[in-house]
């Protein structure tokens, strides 16, 4: 059997993927309700009672939902995030957050045969204060695969680009375009925000982002499949 991937939703409405393998299933982010996860899943074939983590980039209400918080919990899912994303879900959600089994992520930890592995990006505003991108690799029936996972940064350094290198699978945000951006009818400051280096990433810096993790790229199966990710 092979590391199976799925976008259940992307979008400032909402933010959720599943990658699962015959022995384990985790989520990644939980920003869309309840209802519609789970009848997702079960499009899958999957449950959410047999979830067997949840990993959470950010705070920000489209990665993880009050409904969504709930089905971890009445789950009992472990959710992996970093501390400062649990203190920005805590002054959000209160109690909720305490109710979950929730466990503090830096590095990197291993969930069965799944090696999962963080790393900062660049998105922060006045609700978040730290946004992780995940890289997810695997060993089944001698392939190697490799999931990388970015979806709210405002740039991307050599660091990130590093981390990302040889994905077979390559989940980046390609937010806006940036003259439709510029015309376009929101707020000054929502605008100077989501242009900025803690905002989102534009298309055009997608565009390079990706040919650079491309270049540095030794495996033959890298890059096979790219998600551009909160159009």
């Amino acid at each position: 059997m092979s590391l199976n991937f799925c976008i259940l939703a992307s979008g400032s409405s909402g933010n959720c993927s599943v990658i699962w393998d015959k022995k384990t299933t985790v989520l990644i982010d939980c920003g869309c309700s309840s209802k519609y996860v789970v009848e997702n899943l079960n499009k899958l074939g999957l449950l959410p009672k047999n979830l067997t983590a949840a990993f959470i980039t950010h705070a920000h209400t489209d990665h993880l939902s009050a409904s969504g918080l709930g089905l971890l919990w009445k789950n009992n899912i472990p959710i992996y995030l970093h501390e400062d994303s649990y203190e920005d879900i805590y002054k959000k959600y209160g109690s909720k957050i305490e109710e979950c089994v929730s466990i503090p992520f830096y590095k990197n930890v291993e969930i069965q045969n799944i090696f999962v592995e963080s790393f900062d990006a660049y998105h922060k505003d006045a609700n978040v204060s730290h946004t992780l991108g995940f890289t997810f690799s695997s060993t089944l029936n001698a392939r190697k695969y490799k999931i990388g996972y970015l979806t709210d940064t405002g740039k991307i350094c050599s660091a990130i680009i590093k981390k990302l290198i040889n994905s077979n699978i390559l989940v980046i945000e390609s937010n806006y375009n940036t003259m439709m951006l510029d015309l376009s009818f929101r707020p000054y400051d929502n605008k100077k925000w989501t242009a900025s280096s803690w905002g989102h990433l534009s298309n055009e810096d997608a565009a390079d982002a990706i040919c650079a993790i491309k270049q540095l790229s030794t495996s033959k199966d890298s890059l096979k499949y790219v998600f551009l990710a909160h159009i």
